[in-house]
């Protein structure tokens, strides 16, 4: 996925923090009142959950107290034919793993 010209790793999922090294930028999007498109993003996001980006880029911030950005429709897209496979790493349930792509 890009947004604003920032490429990351995209899931429809909620995905830990802690699962996710600190190298990397951790945001949470949210359509707009269930229209199935994207417009805002922050840390963590309550209401109207679209997915997860994961990324090494900074994205910029519109609000600095709540830590959103907001993003119109030609500002994302998804991008090239990857997807990255997780696993539940053993003896550890709330813990996921990268173990290949596609």
């Amino acid at each position: 996925m890009e947004i604003k010209g920032v490429q990351g790793y995209f899931s429809d999922a909620r995905i830990d923090r802690d699962s996710v090294s600190e190298d990397y930028h951790f945001w949470e999007l949210a359509d707009c009142d269930s229209d199935g498109m994207p417009c805002r993003y922050r840390p963590a996001i309550l209401v109207n959950f679209f997915g997860t980006f994961i990324t090494t880029g900074e994205l910029s911030i519109d609000e600095e107290e709540t830590q959103t950005g907001y993003m119109e429709p030609e500002e994302w897209n998804f991008t090239g034919n990857y997807s990255v496979l997780y696993r539940v790493v053993a003896g550890n349930d709330d813990k996921m793993e990268a173990y290949g792509s596609v």
